[in-house]
């Protein structure tokens, strides 16, 4: 009887052992981490690692009995096509809006006022006026000196070696100098076009209203 108290003791420690394991190991087992999905039917089906009916379905990542993560779906080749067009889209929008700003800081640093940028657009439309002035004499030339050598065709049997050498080359001067106009007169419209819109975008830039807007380019 004697050795009772430590028997009781003995159990009492058992016991207690017991409930501290069963407890550590309803822990362990709540606090390890699970897969969850809703399977075709919409069932919720659950595993410690990802069940083969979630590999095509967005998936839930529970731990302790709390959502970590939620995984989406696995896209389609639609899905995914449609998804890389939209960051392309975006990627671009992006490149332009950047662009759009350095070409803004690049107006603001290059003029100190708008009656500058509107004298370097007269000076640079000038000089292209100049050269298409230069262009359509040659060509008001070649077109005198083509008409002289028609006058010495003779109507009918042999031309002349001069004035056949003289026609073909005219001719071919013709078609250079007008293919020089037709590209003066591109860069001309291009110029006066990209000016038109330095001018609006510097006033609106720079806090500007129209009343202090230079001439208008004239045409």
């Amino acid at each position: 009887m004697k050795h009772l108290p430590f028997s009781l003791g003995r159990v009492r420690l058992a016991l207690l052992s017991g409930v501290v394991l069963s407890c550590c190991g309803v822990s362990s087992a709540y606090a390890g981490t699970s897969y969850c999905c809703a399977d075709a039917s919409g069932r919720r089906t659950c595993g410690d690692i990802l069940p083969a009916v979630c590999y095509d379905r967005a998936y839930t990542v529970m731990s302790g009995g709390r959502t970590v993560r939620e995984v989406e779906a696995p896209l389609t080749p639609e899905q995914r096509a449609k998804k890389d067009a939209e960051l392309r889209a975006g990627r671009d929008r992006a490149a332009k809006e950047a662009e759009a700003r350095r070409r803004d800081q690049v107006l603001l640093e290059s003029y100190s006022t708008i009656a500058e940028l509107d004298r370097r657009r007269d000076r640079d439309v000038g000089n292209i006026e100049g050269e298409l002035r230069g262009a359509r004499a040659r060509e008001a030339d070649l077109l005198a000196q083509q008409a002289a050598l028609l006058k010495r065709k003779p109507a009918s049997g042999n031309v002349p070696r001069d004035v056949a050498e003289g026609l073909v080359s005219a001719e071919s001067e013709l078609e250079a100098v007008r293919s020089v106009i037709l590209s003066k007169q591109r860069d001309l419209d291009q110029l006066r076009a990209r000016f038109d819109a330095d001018h609006a975008r510097y006033l609106q830039l720079s806090g500007q209203g129209g009343g202090t807007s230079a001439t208008s380019p004239q045409r």
